[in-house]
């Protein structure tokens, strides 16, 4: 035998009746009084808030708790003692065998809280830990149903009859459908449809912001009527270029469709569709390593993925566009498709240039795998080598030297450090105060938030270091802003774009016979998955915008879905204020109401300036950085009101001042 090759293990002796009747006893209790606390949750449903948050429920009403338990004991003893008179010498077998496969009963009792929005909005360091249990739960006891023989032979084989038999009835002409393809097609495109359509209805209700939806529409405008080198307006005001902060030349690739339909619901629909087509070429790459159907499971469960969801939901960004690309780019390694690797990279760096970072993160993936080593060293270099040059030579140019984002990781500077150098030796030559840094509660949370879901299970490898190191990087080593660190906001893509590829390769290795002629691979991979699906839905049922939509959050706020009373008025209000706002005309425009009218050469936003705008789009009340720029100018009389209605005011540059003083009042 090789000398790498375990000897399979030597059988386990017989445990003694007394152990087994021990270990089937505490199983059954288990499981029927978890059976029972869950019909008293789905019973006492409006109690559920009072009695799980505050223990505030009396003993009138908690007394129904145990008495629920209490029945499902009865049952379960009720159960037992029918076997032990039907099987007598058999039962035991009989009851051990029974009680195995229904395990899962024993998260029966979890499985209400968890899936109860009004437990855990405050409370993600207590849901979290739960829902990993439930996870992890049903992983383990998935496995035991798979291994563990059928407590009735006989009925089973004959249900396994009747159901050969429906199927030989019910037979239909052979027809070669790649059915897991056309499943994850289709979730693709209806995960496109919906997002897009809450999205660009949340747009039209006035809940998107001049950072950022407004920002890339007015880039997007300028680029498609030839101007400047990536103007836009709201961040960088009349002059600068948003080179200086990111280079989206995939921007061009959207050009002509911009051009036909140049909206920003065109931009939420193209961000939707993207997101939602990702999880083809993330399938086309797990059923390279894992059986059809499980590899289209793994692409549901991005879809499903809490992150992705938050992403999705706050305004136009680049940055998650270039998950599709870099999961492209690694099926096409892998398939030695070199045509469509070479497209697929050039596509994804050109979303943005810290997805040419994951562009090189996957190649050194490729390397450290020993797959395709010269591709991946190639990918490596092409992509760091991009990502250095703009991020450390071309944008700094259009930023007066400066480096974009460096406050954001300003604490890791020390005295005399500059630039996102000094932040590199802080974190590889300071580990104690690097550490002080990453081990912060809201990072916990964050870091919970992305891998329950998917049960911790990247890490269980050693090349899952290497799959969170852009997470690691670009979001935990933050320390002065907090969206790097919510899910809620698109950043959260340097995860989602390798956590997947960790799930794969779990599922891969659970499959391995882990001795010559073992065979419980299969059960393990389906154990594993049933697992993943329980943690998921958990996770995408509190955090996500699918399953419920009383929790989901786009940027720091709830996610506003659906079109109320209120956002019709706005939309009326915004109406009138339009007819008198000229399509060419320069405006600066308060932080919701932009995004509107930020299709333009000149829109910029009001907390950073009005500059050289003719006209002023003010949302009332307003925030205190915009009410400091517009109140002396009305007051001077440098604007003057032409529109006034209760939530806005328009005013044109030089135009009578007669219904200043209103609004001023206001």
């Amino acid at each position: 035998m090789p000398p790498d090759e375990k000897d399979p293990p030597a059988p386990q002796p017989a445990l003694p009746a007394l152990t087994r009747v021990a270990r089937v006893g505490l199983l059954a209790v288990l499981e029927a009084t978890s059976a029972g606390l869950a019909v008293w949750a789905l019973s006492a449903h409006a109690q559920l808030p009072r009695y799980a948050r505050d223990n505030g429920l009396g003993w009138e009403g908690r007394r129904f708790v145990f008495y629920d338990m209490g029945a499902g004991l009865a049952v379960a003893a009720a159960v037992v003692a029918a076997l032990v008179a039907w099987k007598r010498r058999e039962a035991l077998a009989v009851v051990e065998r029974l009680a195995r496969r229904l395990s899962p009963l024993a998260l029966s009792g979890l499985a209400p809280f968890l899936f109860d929005a009004r437990l855990w909005t405050d409370w993600p360091l207590v849901f979290l830990p739960l829902a990993a249990l439930f996870g992890s739960g049903a992983w383990a006891s998935a496995h035991v149903v798979l291994t563990t023989p059928p407590a009735f032979p006989a009925l089973r084989a004959r249900w396994e009859a009747l159901l050969a038999r429906t199927k030989r009835r019910a037979a239909l002409p052979a027809i070669r459908v790649d059915g897991p393809l056309v499943v994850v097609v289709a979730a693709a495109c209806a995960y496109a449809m919906y997002f897009a359509t809450i999205t660009i209805a949340a747009h039209r209700n006035l809940h998107t912001s001049a950072f950022d939806m407004g920002l890339e529409d007015n880039l997007m405008w300028n680029l498609v009527h030839g101007g400047p080198l990536f103007h836009s307006g709201p961040f960088s005001g009349p002059t600068g270029s948003h080179l200086s902060n990111h280079a989206t030349f995939f921007s061009y690739v959207l050009a002509p469709l911009y051009r036909a339909a140049p909206h920003p619901e065109t931009l939420l629909a193209v961000q939707a569709t993207l997101m939602g087509a990702a999880a083809v070429p993330l399938h086309l790459y797990a059923r390279r390593h894992l059986p059809r159907w499980t590899s289209a499971l793994v692409a549901l469960l991005y879809l499903a993925y809490p992150g992705l969801h938050g992403a999705n939901l706050y305004d136009f960004h680049y940055l998650p566009l270039g998950v599709v690309f870099v999961w492209l780019v690694l099926y096409a390694v892998e398939a030695r498709r070199h045509a469509l690797t070479v497209v697929a990279a050039v596509l994804a760096l050109s979303v943005r240039e810290d997805v040419a970072f994951c562009v090189g993160v996957l190649g050194v993936f490729f390397v450290l795998r020993g797959e395709a080593v010269r591709r991946g060293a190639l990918l490596a270099l092409a992509g760091g080598g991009y990502f250095l040059v703009m991020k450390l030579g071309v944008m700094p140019r259009f930023a007066a030297g400066h480096e974009s984002f460096l406050n954001q990781y300003s604490g890791l500077l020390g005295p005399e450090q500059k630039g996102f150098g000094g932040v590199l030796e802080t974190a590889l030559g300071n580990p104690v105060y690097t550490g002080h840094v990453l081990f912060e509660q809201d990072k916990l949370v964050y870091v919970l938030q992305l891998l329950v879901p998917v049960l911790f299970v990247p890490l269980t490898r050693p090349i899952g270091i290497l799959l969170v190191v852009p997470g690691l990087l670009f979001t935990l080593l933050a320390t002065a802003y907090p969206p790097l660190n919510q899910i809620s906001f698109q950043y959260t893509s340097y995860w989602t774009a390798f956590v997947f590829i960790g799930v794969v390769l779990a599922l891969e290795r659970a499959r391995e016979a882990r001795h010559p002629g073992e065979g419980g691979g299969i059960a393990r991979q389906r154990a594993l998955a049933v697992g993943l699906v329980a943690a998921t839905l958990a996770c995408s049922y509190l955090y996500g915008a699918v399953l419920q939509r009383g929790t989901a959050r786009g940027g720091f706020e709830p996610f506003p879905f659906g079109t109320t009373d209120v956002d019709r008025t706005r939309r009326a209000e915004l109406g009138d204020l339009l007819k008198e706002l000229p399509a060419d005309a320069s405006v600066s425009g308060s932080e919701h109401l932009l995004p509107q009218v930020s299709g333009r050469r000149d829109a910029y936003t009001l907390r950073f300036g009005i500059y050289d705008a003719e006209y002023l789009l003010l949302q009332l009340p307003m925030r205190g950085d915009e009410r400091d720029k517009v109140v002396p100018v009305l007051r001077d009389g440098t604007f003057g009101v032409v529109v006034d209605r209760p939530d806005m005011v328009l005013a044109k540059r030089g135009a009578p001042t007669t219904g200043n003083a209103a609004v001023l009042s206001r």
